[in-house]
């Protein structure tokens, strides 16, 4: 066990763009929109309501989205399903750009998220489940090797036995730094594939924290602009002692366009939610982070997924195995449906209504921002190469 681990004495106990451009968005459209959900003019409130419920549950919309994308950009998306008894480990894995998001990870993210709520469900047969992968970029591992599909037993072990999930960056670079400018500079730098990057985002991240699966994101130094909207879908933050996480779209002319503001303002106090979010004043650090509630654990540089692999095994175990043993020897787990039903409980408890209206306004203003005049120049500013000094 870590020795060096801080954990907060009292734990939260509610739950809750970086930058987005191709002449493929660029093409005349059909008038029919992927986020046009009513053909009459009803209410502003119904009109909202509707659409935000198109982004989360439309399968068929979503996935015309979610294609789209998939042909933008490089890295991907693994998932351990196995890193150790009860947990798997989610990587954003695109090291070059400080593990940036491209349109072909945000496919695969939700990708991801289709499996866990598939093996999560009792009511899905195994092979239904094996078939969801098909054409999709995401890797999988077992206990840090690649495998090339879900055998029957990984199937059993992620549907009986998964409790939690840890979120992190690839190679100890940084967590995630927002969306890959080199990749929006020449696919997603307008306002109507800002949108539709939006939506995919916030369907994906909502369908996450819906999950009757408890996770933690293991945050390594740097979540910036979208990375830092990365850090708060989750119900758990371990950081680094070394971290930062800033919400910068104000600097870049725009809002948070993934869900990031509302998920926030169920994380710290309003006050402090503005302070981040209205001047991109950053977060320096876990124990920062753990005074004002938005962090649960601090790890050394390094040792954030071992921080929150320990964090979470009070969700594993009623009394933990043998220190040091590979096996569960010793170990007595926890009641894997009684957890997920927990989880299920506090997720519901969560309110989604406010939650809805402040995510489908944040989308509407981050349509409005996104690939106008102001952003593109801080955009292009931003990824013009530094003088040396």
């Amino acid at each position: 066990m870590l020795r060096t681990i801080t954990f907060a004495r009292r734990l939260q106990t509610t739950s809750t763009p970086t930058l987005p451009s191709s002449t493929f968005w660029k093409t005349p459209t059909p008038a029919f929109s992927f986020l046009n959900t009513t053909s009459s003019a009803p209410s502003h409130h119904n009109q909202q309501h509707r659409t935000y419920a198109c982004q989360i549950h439309h399968p068929t919309k979503i996935g015309q989205l979610r294609a789209k994308l998939r042909a933008f950009g490089q890295g991907h998306i693994s998932l351990d399903i196995h890193h150790s008894p009860g947990l798997a480990l989610l990587t954003l894995t695109n090291p070059e750009k400080h593990n940036a998001l491209t349109g072909k990870m945000m496919a695969e993210l939700a990708d991801c998220v289709d499996l866990l709520e598939s093996v999560t469900d009792p009511k899905r047969r195994e092979e239904d489940v094996g078939q969801l992968l098909k054409g999709s970029g995401l890797v999988l591992k077992n206990k840090g090797v690649v495998v090339q599909k879900l055998d029957q037993e990984s199937l059993r072990m992620l549907k009986d036995g998964l409790v939690g999930i840890i979120v992190t960056g690839s190679q100890h670079k940084s967590y995630c730094a927002g969306l890959d400018l080199s990749a929006a500079k020449t696919t997603l730098l307008t306002p109507q594939a800002g949108s539709e990057m939006s939506a995919l985002m916030v369907s994906t991240l909502t369908r996450f924290m819906r999950l009757p699966i408890i996770s933690i994101a293991a945050i390594e130094k740097a979540a910036i602009g979208g990375g830092a909207e990365m850090t708060t879908f989750c119900d758990h933050r371990c950081i680094s002692d070394q971290a930062k996480i800033q919400f910068v779209q104000t600097q870049m002319g725009v809002v948070t366009g993934w869900g990031g503001a509302s998920r926030l303002l169920n994380l710290v106090s309003r006050s402090q939610a503005l302070r981040l979010l209205g001047s991109a004043e950053p977060i320096r650090g876990g124990q920062e982070a753990l005074k004002m509630g938005f962090a649960q654990a601090v790890s050394p540089v390094g040792k954030t997924v071992e921080g929150a692999s320990e964090y979470m095994q009070q969700y594993v175990w009623e009394t933990a195995p043998i220190v040091g043993q590979d096996s569960e020897e010793g170990g007595a787990r926890r009641c894997v449906e009684a957890v997920r039903a927990m989880k299920r409980i506090v997720s519901l408890g969560l309110d989604y209504e406010r939650v809805e209206r402040v995510t489908e306004l944040e989308k509407d203003l981050f349509k409005g921002l996104w690939g106008g005049p102001d952003n593109l120049a801080r955009v292009e500013a931003a990824s013009a190469p530094k003088k040396k000094k």
